[in-house]
């Protein structure tokens, strides 16, 4: 059986994880870092390489360590070849 994860991405997991840790959602966190609640929706499900002043700021944002950013953007990468 599929869960809700099962179709996004590395980066899309590891954001979508703590925004639930946060009782938060995407649309929440787009208000946060000042970006398009579209752009939030597509950095989880589709392989997409983001800005590094949009990972500084989901970094700062959701208290996650720009390494594990990194590493969820490398394996989305990784993923697409």
């Amino acid at each position: 059986m599929a869960t809700k994860l099962d179709n996004k991405t590395p980066l899309g997991k590891l954001i979508l994880k703590n925004l639930y840790l946060k009782g938060k959602n995407q649309e929440w966190l787009a208000e946060q870092i000042d970006v398009n609640p579209n752009h939030i929706s597509v950095l989880c499900s589709k392989i997409k390489c983001p800005r590094i002043d949009t990972l500084m700021k989901i970094s700062k944002t959701l208290d996650i360590e720009m390494s594990e950013l990194y590493q969820a953007v490398s394996q989305t990468i990784e993923s697409k070849q």
